[in-house]
């Protein structure tokens, strides 16, 4: 999967999850309706700050 259907949000610190992350962005479609979003943080009700890896948006709906 290339850009724009991959973005990378922001860059992961461990080579570990890099390593991860490119095996899942080879092996995803690269045509619509797939999409990937990976390493974002969000701020949940209460203030917390939560780090999704990967967000994929399926045919079937979106997956974490």
């Amino acid at each position: 999967m290339k850009p724009p259907r991959w973005t990378v949000v922001s860059a992961s610190a461990y080579e570990w999850e890099r390593e991860a992350l490119e095996f899942l962005r080879e092996h995803l479609p690269d045509h619509e309706p797939w999409r990937a979003w990976s390493n974002f943080e969000f701020v949940d009700d209460e203030g917390r700050v939560n780090e999704v890896d990967l967000l994929v948006l399926t045919p079937a709906g979106l997956l974490l």
